[in-house]
């Protein structure tokens, strides 16, 4: 019985380590669509460029969610792309 709780308890912290590794690449994902990024950078250059936006994406959404917590999330991606492609020009 003790083995039984023990093998459910492993397999469900299994399960939910799975789940979280997924939520944060289908995250990734919908950021790269949201920057217009292909989802892999065929070169270390391209990469590199793609990793510095999303980390810029993610720290103007997250200045926007906190000034402007009004806003629908289309709303904050929207403004926060137009701020990291206004900063590549």
């Amino acid at each position: 019985m003790f083995t039984l709780m023990i093998g459910l308890s492993a397999t469900g912290l299994a399960a939910g380590v799975g789940l979280g590794l997924a939520r944060a690449r289908r995250r990734q994902r919908d950021l790269y669509r949201t920057l217009g990024l292909a989802p892999v950078a065929a070169d270390a250059d391209g990469s590199a460029r793609a990793r510095r936006a999303l980390r810029e994406f993610a720290a103007a959404e997250a200045r926007i969610r906190e000034r402007s917590p009004h806003l629908s999330r289309a709303q904050r991606h929207e403004l926060a792309m137009n701020l990291v492609r206004a900063r590549d020009r």
